[in-house]
């Protein structure tokens, strides 16, 4: 049974694949290029190559002879999965739940700053400061003098109160071992990482709830990334991206979207999603603006094989099979 194809417009499907280059021979071209821009055939010509116009409108039919000809090719309209990279930029930033404040919980002085210029690194346990205090002092004699007088209750409440004024355990063994008060409290680093903020000098006098340091890591950076408002929906929690800086050519490094933000900044029509890079080598700091791969997946689309697409230079045209 004879079968026919008829030419229209590429509508409402997207092409999967990565462009491909095709040898035609412009007479053959042409062949199937009836009712594009620009382009005529004769009705001698068509009729020569197997090509009539079924249709009437912007369409032509060709016959099998004519198809393989033009190198054309048939597959299925499936929802196939599509889409491709998108390249944002953005800013790093440290990771929240990798700081920690130092702060000071009693009045003081410092009497020994060991930590003593920013992006110094530091161990968790480490000494960062020796706080001199006449309410610490007082409040050891305190302690001493109710394990003295044998008073559970006293000695158990006088020690709850150098607890909060975030005296160590070691530091209280030490006061009962030697039955003296110390003249100052040491401060020591809550974790790993570095001193990102310093805002204490030696001897300046503090407060209860001033803030002393900030400390972070940066082994786990936040890439905040700006994603125009048309592309949100590619971007997913767990989306993979690929991070480069302009500053360190040649090196990339990977991670995922961890945080979608909830709304859409009216200025830039775009919303910032957030990713978490890992830094391998140290390399990367807090404040360098980034370009992110971003890697969409999961997206899927009625769409054909580009196989099956014949591009013209303006437009691009399916061939849709009408045979029984």
């Amino acid at each position: 049974m004879n079968r026919s194809w008829t030419g229209a417009l590429m509508l409402g499907l997207t092409v999967s694949t990565t462009a491909c280059k095709k040898k035609d021979h412009a007479s053959d071209s042409m062949a199937g290029m009836k009712g594009m821009p620009n382009m005529a055939v004769s009705p001698t010509e068509t009729e020569s190559r197997g090509v009539t116009d079924s249709t009437g409108t912007n369409g032509v039919a060709l016959d099998r002879t004519a198809a393989n000809r033009l190198g054309i090719t048939f597959a299925r309209a499936a929802m196939r999965p599509v889409g491709g990279d998108r390249r944002v930029v953005g800013t790093l930033a440290y990771a929240e739940p990798r700081r920690q404040y130092v702060s000071a919980r009693v009045m003081g002085w410092v009497e020994r700053l060991n930590a003593d210029y920013m992006g110094k690194p530091v161990r968790k346990g480490e000494p960062l400061l020796a706080l001199y205090s006449p309410e610490l002092v007082s409040a050891q004699e305190e302690y001493l003098s109710a394990r003295r007088l044998g008073d559970s209750s006293l000695t158990a409440a006088a020690r709850r109160r150098l607890a909060l004024w975030n005296i160590s355990a070691d530091q209280l063994d030490l006061l009962e071992r030697t039955g003296a008060a110390q003249r100052t409290l040491v401060l020591r680093a809550p974790m790993s990482g570095e001193i990102a903020e310093k805002m204490v000098t030696q001897g300046q006098a503090v407060q209860p709830g001033d803030n002393l340091f900030l400390i972070a890591d940066r082994s786990v950076l936040w890439a905040d990334l700006s994603i125009f408002e048309a592309d949100a929906q590619l971007v997913k929690r767990g989306t993979p991206v690929e991070v480069t800086v302009d500053a360190l050519p040649g090196h990339t490094y990977e991670g995922r979207v961890t945080f979608i933000h909830p709304t859409v900044d009216e200025k830039t029509r775009t919303l910032t999603a957030r990713a978490e890079i890992v830094n391998r080598d140290g390399a990367l700091r807090p404040g360098m603006f980034v370009t992110a791969r971003i890697v969409p997946r999961g997206q899927t689309r009625l769409s054909v094989p580009e196989g099956a697409v014949l591009p013209t230079g303006t437009q691009n045209l399916v061939f849709v099979n009408r045979g029984d």
